[in-house]
């Protein structure tokens, strides 16, 4: 699966969670500035930014395995 793919696919299966989701004030006409005067390195840095905030939320979200206990046989 190619990025483009993934990312048509992680947009269409969180669609409705998109909708609901709240825009920061300013936030489109930023991105929509940055893709007017060609900026791809900074979109794709909020792209990476929004990926990172997802996995380290997912992270959060997992419970931490126990170790066992380690044992000393003599």
């Amino acid at each position: 699966m190619t990025p483009v793919e993934w990312i048509q696919q992680m947009v269409e299966a969180n669609r409705e969670a998109l909708r609901q989701m709240p825009f920061p004030p300013g936030l489109a006409e930023y991105v929509e500035e940055l893709v007017r005067t060609g900026q791809t390195e900074q979109v794709i840095a909020l792209i990476k930014m929004g990926f990172l905030i997802g996995l380290q939320q997912g992270a959060r979200s997992e419970p931490v395995p126990a170790t066992p206990p380690v044992r000393i046989q003599a």
